[in-house]
């Protein structure tokens, strides 16, 4: 089996396993207490029902306009990314890691609109008592770590070219 797919299905099965596992513990266990501290002054564990997008953006927008938003552009980013994914080198394992982590993420957060109507959130960054960012889950984690990913590789290829081409003169 290619490389890459391995990493598609073995951390994708890992990413979304764990993001839904905590998702249904954290359901279970915390219906009825406000917070939970995980790191004291800086982690918090909260339940949230995210029915925005990404960080709570689109929250207040009428419901006809979220169900098609919500539903239609992770569909559609899903499937520019299996395309991206098969056009990918053996070589890029660095994209191949970064669209899977992304693509994992997207599909945490589709299944819990699918199954719940809303993204379950259960994290919350805090600094001095003041939150950070509004609350999140593994499968945010996830995409923004594909997203940093997918910078520092292009980040990369870059600087590769500009040596490549100064060697070149």
């Amino acid at each position: 089996m290619n490389q890459r797919y391995l990493i598609l299905f073995s951390l994708s099965g890992l990413i979304l396993s764990l993001d839904q596992l905590l998702k249904r513990v954290v359901l279970t266990a915390w219906q009825n207490q406000a917070e939970h501290i995980l790191i004291p002054g800086f982690l918090t564990g909260v339940l949230k029902h995210n029915n925005g997008f990404a960080f709570g953006l689109l929250q207040h927008a009428p419901k006809q306009l979220q169900e098609i938003f919500f539903i239609a552009v992770p569909a559609f980013a899903l499937v520019l990314i299996v395309l991206i994914f098969i056009k990918l080198q053996d070589d890029q394992m660095l994209t191949s890691v970064a669209l899977t982590t992304i693509f994992s993420g997207a599909i945490g957060n589709l299944l819990d609109r699918i199954k719940y109507g809303h993204v379950i959130d259960f994290l919350e960054f805090h600094w001095k008592g003041t939150p950070l960012l509004p609350p999140f889950n593994i499968a945010d984690i996830s995409i923004i770590l594909g997203v940093v990913l997918m910078f520092i590789n292009t980040f990369q290829q870059n600087k590769k070219m500009a040596i490549d081409q100064g060697s070149s003169k």
